[in-house]
């Protein structure tokens, strides 16, 4: 537990090279278990204001064993912040995968993917490094490459996940115009070529932009613009997704014990999540981040002094109570239902004419005394929080929509008739 930089990620990476020497296996299974960590890190984690390598999603590591060798591993992910692969706010990058393929291909292999120089992608922000920050970078994906190969990734599936990540980069300078003739909205003509270096068909595109209607809800062709720039976001994210959660497919098929199932394995479990974040701007995934902290607090204070404590009860052995700052509260104010904070954002999220600030207003009705909850004093959309770590400002602009984080049909279609197994 922590808040980000804590040092919460190097920790696991510790305890796991710990766990692996005290196994004296050596055994190639070992070897492949401690480059799980450096893999996952390069395609989920990112560089914030408060953490050069901080943790995007959280990631839990089952580790079993039958005596004391090591027989298997499995993981499972929670929570990737998408949102990332398409925004990120001033001082922060994208997930590393994308600058350290930048840093580490060779001419040819940029030429064979259609990268182009860095300064161009909209989606990282046309920012590179120093020479020195590129040299650090090149080293990492010599890394990647190598803990691919140890892993066991083929050859094709390595080539086929950098296509994809360079096409989703190719795909954030696409743009939308208006259509002359019938008031429609078209890929623009100076974004055709990013448009073929995405390796998407442009009558697939058109499809997918034709479809949005001028309705009552988006009367205008600028609108039509906005929702079309949504559908190619969206399209990003699913993919960056997809190859991350076929990464972890993959280490799962690769790691997974080779024993009769009748053979009883022991296991140590090893949780590394995002830390507790406090931005100048703190939006959605902030508070999914903090909530997640917010129960880990509760879990350590019922573990550590409410079953203990109560042991040493039972027990009738000497005991002086200690006191401790109990969260249940605050628990109580995000996850209680029907009227808890995430209860009333599906509940907003489920009608189509609510908005952000709908939803606002709802929390402001609904959580009027509570002491771990103040309404917004700006003039921008938002609330505050009273966590366990300290008072929390969150902007409330795109909590429904992150909130439904819905696929149009259209752009499922794409990825249904995918002809990459990947996606």
């Amino acid at each position: 537990s922590g808040e980000s930089g804590a040092g919460k990620t190097e920790s696991t990476k510790l305890l796991l090279q710990h766990i692996m020497n005290l196994c004296k296996g050596n055994s190639q299974l070992e070897q492949q278990i401690l480059q799980v960590n450096p893999l996952l890190e390069a395609f989920g984690n990112a560089q914030t204001v408060m953490n050069d390598n901080s943790s995007r999603f959280g990631k839990y590591i089952q580790l079993r064993f039958q005596k004391n060798t090591v027989r298997g591993a499995k993981l499972s992910e929670y929570l990737l912040e998408k949102s990332r692969v398409v925004q990120q706010d001033t001082g922060e990058r994208n997930f590393h995968i994308f600058y350290y393929m930048f840093a580490g291909l060779s001419l040819e292999e940029k030429e064979m993917y259609g990268l182009l120089d860095p300064s161009l992608y909209r989606y990282i922000s046309g920012r590179f490094g120093t020479q020195d920050v590129a040299q650090r970078w090149k080293h990492k994906y010599q890394e990647v490459c190598n803990a691919l190969d140890m892993v066991g990734f083929q050859e094709q599936e390595q080539v086929d996940m950098q296509a994809i990540l360079a096409g989703v980069l190719s795909l954030g300078n696409v743009t939308f115009e208006p259509e002359e003739s019938n008031g429609s909205v078209k890929v623009s003509e100076a974004s055709r070529g990013w448009l073929k270096a995405a390796a998407v068909k442009v009558d697939v595109l058109r499809q997918l932009v034709y479809c949005v209607p001028c309705s009552p809800w988006s009367p205008s062709v600028s609108c039509c613009c906005s929702l079309c720039a949504d559908a190619r976001d969206s399209i990003a994210k699913v993919a960056y997704g997809r190859v991350f959660g076929w990464i972890v497919c993959k280490i799962n098929e690769l790691l997974a014990e080779n024993v009769d199932s009748e053979v009883e394995l022991s296991e140590i479990g090893i949780l590394d999540i995002f830390g507790f974040e406090n931005f100048a701007v703190n939006r959605f995934e902030q508070l999914c981040i903090n909530l997640a902290n917010e129960q880990l607090q509760h879990f350590f204070n019922h573990h550590i002094f409410q079953l203990e404590q109560a042991a040493y009860k039972e027990e009738e052995l000497p005991w002086e109570t200690i006191t401790f700052n109990n969260n249940q509260s605050i628990l109580n104010l995000l996850l209680a239902k029907p009227l808890g904070l995430l209860s009333l954002l599906d509940e907003q999220s489920a009608f189509p004419q609510a908005t952000d600030k709908t939803f606002v207003d709802k929390l402001n009705s609904s959580f009027k005394g509570n002491l771990h909850f103040q309404p917004g004093r700006s003039r921008v959309l938002g609330f505050s929080i009273i966590h366990y770590a300290g008072k929390v400002q969150y902007t409330a602009g795109g909590f429904l929509e992150k909130n439904r984080d819905t696929l149009p049909a259209n752009v499922l279609g794409l990825f249904i008739n995918s002809i990459t197994p990947l996606l």
